[in-house]
């Protein structure tokens, strides 16, 4: 008998730990969606930034955010490298295209590759909203970024109306855009 219970102890317990394994990482991948407020920023106006434009403008140009004041904004943190970043990226897309004449403007940041090959990825993606470089990282400090992809929604005054992290599913970001178009 007491064998048996040596075999049940040896697949009940890793059977627990891979549970709750399993258990934080939905918790993980869930409480961003759940609370999009919940970011020091929210609620705050969103630092100006001024970077440098890799696709889908004017070649060497530079946009800055100030610019944008009176537009909804989605900054889109993203690496080309970044597994959810991919799968967000035709998300924004659709929402780009959706909301373009409402209102909205969608900017991908990219955080961690040269001009060429962020430029390269958008057109691989089919992506055709501003594509920027965050070279120097001044706007991922700025904004507090620390996870990819991470979403920061500006309403259009300019303030930080929801700050996401982990992929966003299209109807949760329809829903903060209504909130800030």
């Amino acid at each position: 008998m007491h064998r048996q219970d040596d075999a049940s102890g040896k697949f009940l317990y890793p059977a627990i730990a891979a549970f709750l394994a399993l258990s934080a990482l939905l918790g993980l991948a869930v409480l961003p969606r759940l609370a999009p407020g919940g970011h020091s920023l929210v609620g705050k106006p969103g630092p100006d930034i001024v970077l440098p434009v890799a696709a889908n403008g004017d070649a060497g140009a530079r946009m800055q955010l100030r610019d944008l004041q009176g537009q909804a904004v989605i900054l889109d943190f993203w690496a080309s490298w970044c597994g959810p970043c991919a799968v967000q990226a035709p998300i924004l897309e659709r929402i780009s295209r959706r909301y373009e004449k409402k209102g909205l403007v969608v900017l991908g940041i990219n955080v961690d590759d040269p001009p060429a090959v962020a430029s390269q990825y958008a057109a691989r993606k089919g992506l055709t909203y501003p594509i920027l470089v965050d070279d120097e990282r001044n706007a991922s400090a700025h904004y507090g970024i620390d996870k990819l992809p991470t979403l920061v929604v500006l309403d259009k005054e300019g303030k930080v109306a929801a700050y996401l992290t982990a992929i966003v599913d299209e109807a949760s970001l329809d829903e903060i855009i209504a909130q800030v178009l």
